[in-house]
């Protein structure tokens, strides 16, 4: 079973600050900036598969599994979400969730 959204915001946030832990003294600023980055879908906004990834009062969201951005930005960490919404395990866990919402929906109509 893929992972739930919650998971894959804290996936994604491990993901960054590891990304900028190569850079001196930006490893313990990055772990306080990404505590508020979460991990959505909205099908009604969106009608084909993509991910929103909101950090602080940026938003951006992507296609999948070709990583496209469909709307937003974030700035200097958009090219790190967009390496790892490529990632073969991000897709099977986003694959997941898209089709648990999707199923959802058919069910509420």
């Amino acid at each position: 079973m893929g992972k739930t959204f919650n998971e894959l915001a804290q996936d994604l946030k491990d993901y960054i600050v590891d990304k900028h832990s190569n850079y001196r003294g930006l490893k313990h600023m990055s772990l306080q900036r990404y505590n508020n980055l979460t991990v959505a879908m909205n099908s009604k906004r969106y009608g084909q598969q993509h991910v929103i990834i909101k950090v602080g009062i940026s938003e951006a969201a992507f296609s999948f599994p070709y990583v496209n951005k469909i709307d937003g930005g974030l700035g200097m960490d958009e090219r790190f979400v967009m390496q790892w919404i490529g990632l073969d395990t991000t897709i099977q866990s986003l694959d997941a969730l898209w089709k648990t919402i999707k199923l959802a929906e058919l069910d509420n109509s």
